[in-house]
């Protein structure tokens, strides 16, 4: 087992609600990928996912898979302020954005350089405002600029729990 994927607090809230009803694709895909991979966080994400899903069951699986050690905690150290300056200038990702946590966990784990969310500022931050088709094409088809940044500059993929069940091989 590696050190895991990152997950973003929007796809936990997916798996929250499928958590009470046991079935999904997003409930699967975190199952698979707690048990054959491993789930990565840091404080920061961890402080999100309880925001996100602070009821009593969600704790006590959140509890149990620190104990499990399948979700771990990754000590994080900074990104470059080229890369961020880059980030930012280049690409339009957020200049406040909590969401450099999830980049920055993803980066230093060991193994598996992976994110799965859904949210546009991981894909392209600036197709938001474009067409349904681009929007489509950079989170769906995961061909966003930033997208393929993470990829060729950190070594991080990104990708939505469809994107997961395929590039893991989940049956």
């Amino acid at each position: 087992m590696s050190d895991g994927v990152v997950i973003d607090a929007n796809v936990i809230s997916d798996f929250y609600r499928e958590y009470r009803t046991g079935s999904g694709l997003v409930y699967e895909v975190v199952v698979w990928i707690s048990i054959n991979v491993g789930i990565a966080i840091n404080d920061h994400i961890a402080t999100e996912w309880e925001n996100t899903c602070s009821a009593d069951l969600f704790t006590s699986w959140y509890t149990d898979q620190l104990k499990l050690g399948t979700i771990r905690k990754i000590v994080c150290g900074k990104i470059s302020r080229g890369i961020i300056s880059k980030m930012i200038n280049k690409y339009g990702f957020p200049a406040r954005s909590r969401d450099i946590h999830y980049i920055r966990c993803a980066y230093y784990t060991q193994s598996t350089k992976y994110i799965m969310t859904y949210n546009y500022d991981f894909y392209d931050p600036i197709c938001q405002r474009n067409t349904i088709q681009a929007r489509r094409r950079a989170r769906e088809l995961r061909q966003g600029r930033f997208c393929d940044f993470l990829s060729k500059e950190l070594g991080i993929s990104v990708g939505m729990p469809q994107h997961c069940k395929s590039d893991f091989g989940i049956p």
